[in-house]
């Protein structure tokens, strides 16, 4: 099954809006921010109408392969960077084979 550039782009922008969604809701749990929140609260409808939209072009298991995983890596490197968390090498590799297998589930 290939998928068109279209619908990789908003692969793309959806699992951007699931992450950023990620990051304020710890930001909002780590100080209190209502501002984060009232954001997470604006950006979650138009996160699902993505991932619906996604799911009209693709099946169920492949739209939530490639959203979930890349909102995994990206949530895994937010909260190494932005929030300085600690991964580990051996988590880093599981993040890099779960983006290999996403890479695989579009080459059939």
């Amino acid at each position: 099954m290939k998928i068109d550039m279209f619908v990789w782009g908003v692969v793309i922008v959806c699992a951007g809006l699931f992450i950023l969604c990620d990051g304020l809701s710890a930001h909002w749990g780590k100080t209190g921010s209502g501002r984060s929140l009232a954001y997470v609260m604006l950006l979650s409808p138009l996160s699902y109408w993505a991932f619906a939209f996604i799911n009209t072009r693709l099946d169920l298991a492949v739209t939530g392969a490639l959203v979930n995983t890349i909102v995994v890596a990206g949530a895994v490197l937010v909260g190494a960077v932005v929030f300085k968390e600690e991964v580990s090498s051996l988590q880093y590799i599981g993040i890099a084979l779960a983006l290999i297998s996403v890479t695989l589930l579009n080459l059939a």
